[in-house]
C-alpha cells in the first residue's frame, strides 16, 4: 500500500487534542457540537482554497460528508457494542476509546 493509500489513524486522543486547541480560541468548543461546527468551517475553508473548479469542490464536499457519516456510524456502532458487553463495558476502555480508521480519497471522475 502506497503512502497515499494508507488509512487515516483517528484516535480519541487526537480528537481531544484538536478540541482542546479549538477551545483555546473559543471556550464554547468544549461542546462537541460547537467544535464540530469549527471543523466544518475549516473543511470549507480548505476546500475553498483547493486548486479545483467549483463543481469539483462541491463534489469533494459531498464525498467528505458521506465519509463523515460513515465515521459517525462506526463510532455509534462501537459504542453500542461496548454498552452491550456484560457490565456495560465496565473495566474496559470508555465508549469511543478504540481507534477509528478510514480514508477518504477524492473521486477523480
Amino acid at each position: 500500500m502506497s503512502e497515499t493509500e494508507q488509512e487515516l489513524q483517528l484516535s480519541v486522543e487526537m480528537v481531544r487534542d484538536i478540541q482542546q486547541r479549538v477551545q483555546q480560541d473559543d471556550p464554547r468548543a468544549s461542546d462537541s457540537g460547537v467544535c464540530a461546527q469549527y471543523l466544518a468551517a475549516v473543511t470549507g475553508f480548505m476546500l475553498g482554497q483547493l486548486n479545483a473548479d467549483t463543481d469539483k469542490k462541491k463534489e469533494f464536499l459531498q464525498q467528505l460528508q458521506e465519509f463523515a457519516a460513515g465515521v459517525v456510524d462506526d463510532v455509534e456502532s462501537q459504542q453500542e457494542m461496548e454498552a452491550a458487553q456484560p457490565g456495560g463495558g465496565a473495566g474496559s476502555q470508555p465508549a469511543g476509546e478504540e481507534p477509528t480508521s478510514g480514508i477518504w480519497t477524492p473521486d477523480q471522475r
